[in-house]
């Protein structure tokens, strides 16, 4: 009986050691899990073992290549609309002639900014006797227009502008024709096929006549007051019509014209139809009137118009 309780005791004994062993080895375990650090902490998954802080290096390379893709596309990019044009015609028998033009147009357009640049050069000789063998050809054309305009757009509608173009027209009367104005610019409609605006601003207009009309001087310094009109219409997919009449009435007097304010009225008028033959090449049909309600000489005309015709050629 005796041996029966020492029994029991050393086996209660037994169990209790046991529970504190095994208490202390499971906090042992616990603290050791506890001091290690963050970033070497084991990240488990689908079987294979591997360090927090390697796990983030690997990944990060993919995220700054995904940023920087999502930055390059949410950067606005600069639509640039290049085009070279050239055109001729050669006449022979009864009528005589030859003329040659030639010219480049660029477009630029960013955000709520757009600039557009535009050169032509037309020169044209006839013979206006060919019956006659001691008559020759004679310049009958020779002009070079430059133009150029800078939008920014304040609203999806409204703008200010600013231009500058030059003219040298010779047999217009014009060894030099300068126009820089500015203003502001109100659109009616502005659709994906349609745009239809107006202008209106301030001009300055300096000319040196190729024949003077007057003997004081051969120069005119205009100020003027400047209304225009802006048309695009992309009839479709391969046909598109541009057309701008602008018109300027001086608001000085014209010494060397005798031109009172408001009575020297200038008006150009530019119409072209483009019709594309493929992504790069197109064919374009250009109109120019040019009318001066005063014009630089007594032997000149009030309206000098051109019609041209091109190949053009679009590089962007």
């Amino acid at each position: 009986m005796r041996r029966m309780c020492v029994s029991s005791k050393l086996a209660r004994l037994g169990l209790v050691l046991a529970t504190v062993a095994f208490s202390t080895w499971g906090n042992g375990a616990s603290a050791q899990e506890e001091a290690i650090p963050d970033s070497v902490a084991a990240d488990v998954s689908a079987g294979t073992t591997e360090a927090a802080g390697e796990a983030t290096f690997m990944a990060a390379p993919e995220d700054q290549a995904e940023a920087a893709e999502e930055a390059a596309e949410a950067e606005p990019e600069l639509e640039v609309d290049w085009t070279l044009n050239a055109g001729g015609a050669i006449n022979t028998g009864n009528t005589r002639s030859w003329n040659v033009n030639a010219g480049s147009d660029v477009i630029l357009v960013k955000l709520d900014h757009r600039l557009t640049l535009g050169a032509l050069f037309n020169f044209g000789r006839a013979d206006v006797a060919p019956t006659d063998p001691a008559t020759s050809y004679t310049t009958v054309a020779r002009q070079f227009f430059f133009v150029s305009r800078y939008d920014y757009f304040l609203t999806d509608m409204d703008a200010v502008w600013a231009g500058l173009s030059y003219r040298w027209d010779p047999l217009a009367g014009f060894k030099a024709q300068l126009l820089a104005n500015a203003g502001y610019l109100r659109a009616f409609v502005k659709t994906e096929k349609h745009y239809f605006a107006g202008r209106i601003g301030y001009s300055y207009t300096f000319e040196n006549y190729e024949v003077p009309p007057s003997s004081l001087t051969s120069n005119s310094n205009i100020q003027g007051l400047l209304a225009a009109l802006d048309y695009e219409n992309r009839l479709n997919e391969h046909v598109e019509f541009l057309a701008s009449i602008v018109t300027i009435y001086n608001l000085n007097k014209v010494e060397v014209q005798n031109a009172t304010p408001f009575q020297d009225i200038r008006i150009y008028l530019t119409a072209a139809l483009l019709s594309k033959l493929n992504d790069k090449l197109a064919f374009e049909a250009r109109f120019l009137m040019l009318y001066d309600r005063i014009p630089p000489g007594a032997d000149l005309v009030k309206v000098d118009t051109t019609t041209l015709f091109s190949l053009v050629y679009t590089f962007m």
